[in-house]
């Protein structure tokens, strides 16, 4: 599979599960398109990434200590290095009240866990606004 490469992009994986962090992080090492795989696990240390570094790529589960998901979709009103349309909400719970509000909040993009890599490729690729590169042209 030939993705771009070019441009070297960081992402931040903010989940309190480190299994999920580690799965999630391979399928990301896999694509070949960051730079830096970053990780937060919980609320708090995920706020303070977010507020000191760009991320092209944010995988946001919801259920988190310290602070929750929402609460943290919340807070990028007030940060503009980072834009709601890099997160990705990556849960194994959402039920539709929540979803309702995850994207009045303005985020669109969803992955229900477990989450398989060709699933994960595909919707990481239409955030990044890539497609996955056709064959060279002779």
């Amino acid at each position: 599979m030939s993705i771009e490469k070019k441009i070297q992009r960081d992402v931040l994986i903010i989940d309190d599960d480190k299994n999920v962090c580690e799965v999630l992080k391979q399928y990301c090492e896999n694509m070949g398109c960051f730079k830096n795989v970053l990780l937060a696990h919980d609320g708090i240390m995920a706020s303070q990434k977010l507020r000191n570094q760009k991320f092209a790529l944010i995988l946001l589960d919801m259920n988190l200590p310290k602070k929750t998901g929402m609460d943290l979709i919340g807070e990028f009103g007030q940060n503009d290095i980072n834009q709601k349309d890099s997160i990705v909400v990556v849960s194994g719970v959402l039920e539709k009240e929540l979803i309702t509000k995850i994207i009045k909040s303005g985020v669109k993009n969803f992955l229900a866990k477990p989450i398989d890599e060709s699933t994960f490729q595909e919707k990481v690729l239409k955030v990044l606004n890539l497609s996955q590169a056709p064959a060279a042209k002779a």
